[in-house]
């Protein structure tokens, strides 16, 4: 009885594991990515007497939702990498379509000198990161600040834009299933936005009105953040195919088929 069972078992599992491989959709087991900064960037940012800060973990903030969470991304300036660790991903058929990274905060940082001694700290916060390879966008949450003042939200909001569309290298972005991963497949899936990344115009402002610098269009700097080359891409991530519902009604039916027919095999006996 326990043969026919396992059998019973086995059979219905081998038709829900061959809808399984195709799967349309894929949940995140792991992801990591970054932009690394060009010398064009490095050199706006230098120009503007900013720096980048990511701490540990995100500050406390009023408004700030992140706030006293730990970072998920870390800002090298050896490299010019600003490194991101993905939370999630989403995914069409078998392309991976956009990977976020909650609790990611990165400020850029701006502070002055003033005439009586005393200095000012002027901030762009940009949080929980969005890597977008269908739209070739990074998005995220941006907020500013003033010294310790109240945070202005500005939402959502396009940072940068590769301007080539697609993405190249690794596995461009496919999800390759990994040989005998088990009764759900894994996939792996890789690559770069094509060209080079640009800043969107209408966060370029915001950035630069906030940070205290001019927006004028003959600025230097303000010509340097609207034009530069800010950098390239990296994501990568390995995922887990996620049964359809059709996945479990198949196991279900073929359960109840293989049992009729293994209680008619019993009567006949």
């Amino acid at each position: 009885m326990k043969f026919a069972f396992k059998s019973i078992v086995a059979v219905a599992a081998t038709l829900v594991a061959a809808s399984g491989a195709h799967a349309s959709d894929w949940e995140l087991i792991s992801g990591t990515g970054g932009l690394t900064f060009s010398t064009d960037a490095l050199s706006a940012l230098s120009a503007s007497g900013s720096a980048i800060v990511t701490p540990f973990t995100v500050p406390t903030i009023a408004g700030l939702d992140i706030s006293g969470s730990a970072n998920t991304a870390a800002y090298t300036k050896a490299t010019g990498n600003v490194s991101l660790t993905f939370s999630s991903a989403v995914a069409f058929n078998d392309s991976l379509v956009s990977l976020q990274a909650a609790n990611s905060f990165v400020q850029i940082r701006r502070i002055t000198f003033n005439d009586d001694e005393t200095t000012t700290t002027r901030s762009i916060f940009m949080t929980n990161f969005d890597v977008n390879l269908s739209t070739s966008t990074i998005s995220a949450d941006l907020y500013s600040r003033l010294n310790s003042g109240a945070l202005v939200n500005y939402g959502k909001q396009d940072i940068f834009r590769a301007d080539l569309p697609g993405v190249i290298g690794g596995t461009q972005g496919n999800i390759e299933v990994i040989p005998g991963t088990g009764f759900y497949p894994q996939g792996q899936a890789s690559g770069s936005l094509a060209g080079s990344l640009r800043m969107n115009l209408a966060t370029a402002d915001i950035i630069l009105a906030d940070l205290g610098l001019s927006t004028a269009a003959t600025d230097p700097v303000a010509t340097l953040v609207r034009t530069a080359n800010w950098g390239t891409t990296q994501a990568a991530g390995t995922l887990q195919a996620i049964p359809e519902p059709s996945s479990y009604a198949m196991f279900g039916m073929g359960l109840l088929a293989l049992g009729v027919a293994m209680r008619r095999r019993g009567q006949a006996a």
